[in-house]
């Protein structure tokens, strides 16, 4: 049969090795479910992440789309004001020609009726003089309005480029937001038991414990050796006089 203080002490270190698995096995519980919030809170950061980079891209597609709308149609937009006003000039210029056709005619008609009237003389030099200057006054002024008109379309055309220009430039290119990857959660690694040390510290509890029971029942009168004359004999086999 076990002797009691041995098996107190036996027990006492069962205990201490139980208690410490158990307790290893709660950290060991702990360590998984912060691996797992960890692992879980990197998953929905990576997600995010992913998201993000996807909102940036189609927003620099939807504007390099905007550009390239607004592009053509400022180009458009220019080409169609530019043959406009050539087609202003164009117009204007040949009403200037036919204006000035229409003039010569009439200086032309003009001169042959003075000459056809049999007139001669200073009076008939005369006349034919204020002729040709009123006719080259008039195709001066004549290629003098068409210069302005020029002019103008010129600052015209230079106006439109400009328009063009500024609405070109109006829109700009997105610039995507970098978004970095999420760091990943350094794993707790689990306790792998109690070890030689648990062990030991369990049977150093033990053997403490078996000692101290041994002599606080010393202390209180008890020993291993029946000294006679009727010595009790109490739980832990020790006997009292």
């Amino acid at each position: 049969m076990c002797d009691p203080v041995i098996g107190l002490g036996i027990a006492t270190a069962a205990l201490s090795i139980m208690q410490q698995r158990a307790a290893v096995q709660a950290q060991n519980a702990q360590i998984d479910f912060e691996n797992q919030v960890a692992q879980q809170q990197y998953d929905q950061q990576v997600l995010q992440t992913t998201a993000n980079r996807t909102a940036e891209q189609q927003q620099r597609l939807l504007q390099e789309d905007l550009i390239a709308q607004t592009t053509s149609l400022a180009n458009e937009d220019f080409e169609n004001r530019i043959a406009q006003i050539n087609l202003g000039m164009m117009q204007e210029s040949a009403a200037s020609a036919q204006q000035k056709q229409a003039a010569q005619k009439e200086f032309l008609e003009g001169r042959g009726e003075i000459l056809a009237s049999g007139r001669v003389g200073n009076s008939v030099s005369s006349l034919l003089a204020d002729y040709r200057r009123q006719k080259a006054a008039f195709d001066w002024a004549t290629d003098r309005n068409l210069a302005f008109s020029g002019a103008a379309a010129k600052q015209e055309k230079r106006g439109a480029a400009i328009e063009r220009a500024g609405r070109i430039t109006s829109q700009q290119p997105y610039l995507e937001r970098m978004y970095l990857d999420p760091l990943k959660p350094m794993m707790r690694g689990k306790a792998k038991g109690i070890g030689l040390v648990g062990y030991l510290s369990a049977g150093l509890q033990g053997a403490t414990t078996a000692l101290s029971a041994e002599a606080s029942l010393g202390q209180a009168g008890y020993t291993r050796t029946d000294p006679g004359g009727g010595a009790t004999k109490n739980w832990f086999g020790m006997y009292r006089s």
